[in-house]
C-alpha cells in the first residue's frame, strides 16, 4: 500500500501562514538563485546590455492582477517542468532553493490563477504554462504548455496571478516594500539586484539604515564589533558570525538582530529577532532600543516559507546563551550609557571645582551678605501689584517672542529689552489662568550680561520656563504651591533636553 496525496492538497496552500513580503520573496528567491548558478554568462550579457539582475513587481488592483517579472537565466522545458513539480527538490538544491516548494506554493497563496511563461537564454523556446488551482483540485492537472518562438539573446521568466487571495495595496504595499528591502540588502550591495515595486526602486543603504546610526566612540571608531563561535559538537556543530553594534539614539525599529542564510534576510528588519536572554519579553527598555545586529546562520535549516530557523533539540537555547555571553559588555553600554558622558559639553569635575572656587567668593561678599540680611522685602500686595503692572505693560506694547502649545496649556516667552535693570530678572504669571503661562525675561537685568553665547541663553530662558510650567502644575494639578512641590516638578522638566537626545524623540 502506498501512501497518496489528493488533488485537493493544494487548496490548502492559500492557508499556509505567509505574509505578502515573504510570498514575493519566493519569486526573488528563485530568480537570485538562478542567477547565482549562471553567474559568469548573466554578467557577461547584462554589461553589453547594461542592465543588472532585475526583478520587477507590478500590483493591479483594478484588474485583480499581479506580475513578477525577471531578467534572469529563464528555464527550458526540462527545468519548468521540474519547476511546476511540487515538493521535488531543485536539481541542484542548495542556498535559497532546496525544497522544491516555494514558487507553487506562494503563488497559490496569492491567487487561484496563473500562468509562467519564461525563455531560456541561447535557446529559440519560449513555454507558458497555466495553472488553474480550482481545476487541478477537481483533478484536471492539465497545464495548457505552449511553446512559441523567441530569439536566441532573450532571457526573462514571467509571472502573472489573478483571481487574487489578498489585498497588496494600502499598508501591505509599504510593508512589503520595506520588507523587500530588508530581505536583499546584501544582494543590492554585492550584486547589483534592482527589485521594482511598481515604479519605485527599492533601494538599501547600509549607511544610512545602520552605520550612520551607530554610536560613535570616542577614538572615532563604531560601537561594533564582529564575532564568530560555534554551538553543538561532535558531527552536529555549527558555526555561527556576524556582528553586534549600539544605537547612538534608541530606537524600537532600528534595534534587533536580523537572522541571514545565503546572504537573504530570514527574519529581520523592520521585524527583528530578540532573543529573550538578552531583550527580555515584550520590554521597550534601552537594550530593545539600542542593541542591533546580524546573524549569518548558514549551518541551520529553514522553514520552507524561509521566515523561521528551525532549531533541533536545545540549539535555540545554546545559541541564546552564547549570544548573552558574547553581547553582554554591548548589552551592558546600551542600558547604562548616556550620550552626555561623551558630549564635549559635559562638565568634568576640574570645571566644577573651579566654578565652586569663583562661586565661594561671590557667597563671601560683602554685598551678598547685605541683600540676604540688610535689604527689606516689600510687602506681598506691593509685590503683586508691581508685577502685575509689569506684566500688562509688557504684553500690551509686544508680542511674545515664542509661544507654544503643549495639549490645553499655551506659554508665551517675552523676552524684553525695554524694562529696567532694576525690574526683576524675571516675571511669571503661572497661576492665574489654567490654560496659559507667561514668562516674561528682562534682558536688561545684569545678569543677562553674563550669558555670552546662545547656549547659556538657551539654558537660562529653559530655566526660567520650566520654574513658570512648574509653578502651574503645582497650583493647577496638585493644588498647592510648595517648593518641593515645584522642585520635584521642574527636576522632570530638566530631564527632557538629554532624553530627546537619547532617545532621538
Amino acid at each position: 500500500m502506498d501512501i497518496k496525496f489528493g488533488e485537493q492538497i493544494i487548496l490548502s496552500y492559500r492557508r499556509l501562514s505567509y505574509t505578502a513580503w515573504y510570498a514575493l520573496a519566493e519569486f526573488v528567491d528563485n530568480s537570485t538563485e538562478a542567477y547565482f548558478g549562471n553567474q559568469e554568462i548573466l554578467d557577461s550579457v547584462f554589461e553589453k546590455e547594461g542592465v543588472k539582475l532585475t526583478v520587477r513587481v507590478d500590483y493591479d488592483s483594478t484588474n485583480d492582477l499581479l506580475e513578477i517579472v525577471d531578467n534572469s537565466i529563464g528555464m527550458n522545458r526540462e527545468e519548468l517542468q521540474w519547476a511546476l513539480t511540487i515538493g521535488k527538490p531543485p536539481l541542484k538544491p542548495a542556498g535559497r532553493s532546496k525544497y522544491g516548494l516555494g514558487m507553487k506554493t506562494a503563488a497559490c497563496w496569492l491567487g487561484n490563477k496563473w500562468v509562467i511563461k519564461t525563455k531560456k537564454l541561447n535557446e529559440t523556446n519560449e513555454y507558458s504554462a497555466t495553472i488553474d488551482v480550482n481545476e487541478i483540485a477537481k483533478g484536471n492537472r492539465d497545464v495548457n504548455l505552449q511553446e512559441n518562438y523567441k530569439p536566441e539573446k532573450e532571457h526573462y521568466t514571467k509571472i502573472f496571478i489573478s483571481d487574487l487571495n489578498r489585498n497588496l495595496g494600502g499598508r501591505t504595499k509599504g510593508k512589503i516594500k520595506d520588507f523587500l528591502r530588508s530581505i536583499y540588502r546584501l544582494d543590492f550591495e554585492d550584486y547589483g539586484l534592482k527589485i521594482f515595486l511598481g515604479d519605485e526602486l527599492l533601494k538599501w543603504n547600509r549607511e544610512k539604515m545602520i552605520n550612520n546610526k551607530l554610536h560613535v566612540n570616542k577614538d572615532g571608531s563604531l560601537k561594533k564589533k564582529d564575532f564568530e563561535f560555534t554551538i553543538g559538537k561532535d558531527d552536529k556543530i555549527k558555526t555561527i558570525t556576524g556582528w553586534v553594534g549600539v544605537l547612538e539614539s534608541g530606537s524600537r525599529r532600528d534595534a534587533g538582530f536580523s537572522i541571514i542564510q545565503s546572504k537573504r534576510v530570514i527574519k529581520g528588519w523592520p521585524d527583528s529577532y530578540r532573543p529573550e536572554t538578552i531583550y527580555g519579553e515584550g520590554r521597550n527598555d534601552l537594550v530593545n532600543q539600542r542593541l542591533v545586529g546580524e546573524l549569518f546562520l548558514d549551518d541551520f535549516d529553514v522553514s520552507h516559507t524561509r521566515d523561521e530557523i528551525l532549531f533541533i533539540d536545545n540549539e535555540q537555547e545554546e545559541l541564546e546563551s552564547k549570544l548573552l555571553e558574547e553581547f553582554q559588555d554591548y548589552k551592558k553600554f546600551a542600558q547604562d550609557y548616556r550620550k552626555y558622558l561623551d558630549d564635549e559639553r559635559f562638565v568634568s569635575d576640574n570645571d566644577a571645582i573651579n566654578a565652586l572656587e569663583s562661586f565661594s567668593s561671590e557667597l563671601d561678599s560683602t554685598l551678598l551678605h547685605d541683600k540676604i540680611f540688610v535689604d527689606t522685602i516689600p510687602g506681598e500686595n506691593l509685590l503683586k501689584k508691581i508685577k502685575r503692572n509689569l506684566i500688562e505693560a509688557v504684553t500690551g506694547r509686544m508680542d511674545a517672542s515664542l509661544k507654544a502649545k503643549i495639549d490645553n496649556l499655551q506659554i508665551l516667552i517675552y523676552l524684553d529689552s525695554d524694562l529696567s535693570a532694576n525690574d526683576p530678572y524675571i516675571l511669571i504669571e503661572s497661576t492665574d489662568n489654567e490654560s496659559r503661562v507667561i514668562i516674561i525675561i528682562n534682558k536688561s537685568h545684569p545678569h543677562w550680561t553674563y550669558l555670552k553665547d546662545s547656549d547659556s541663553i538657551l539654558n537660562f530662558v529653559r530655566h526660567c520656563t520650566y520654574d513658570g510650567v512648574a509653578e502651574w502644575k503645582a497650583y493647577f494639578k496638585a493644588g498647592r504651591i510648595d517648593p518641593d512641590t515645584v522642585k520635584y516638578i521642574k527636576d522632570g522638566l530638566l530631564r527632557v533636553p538629554l532624553e530627546i537626545e537619547n532617545n532621538g524623540k
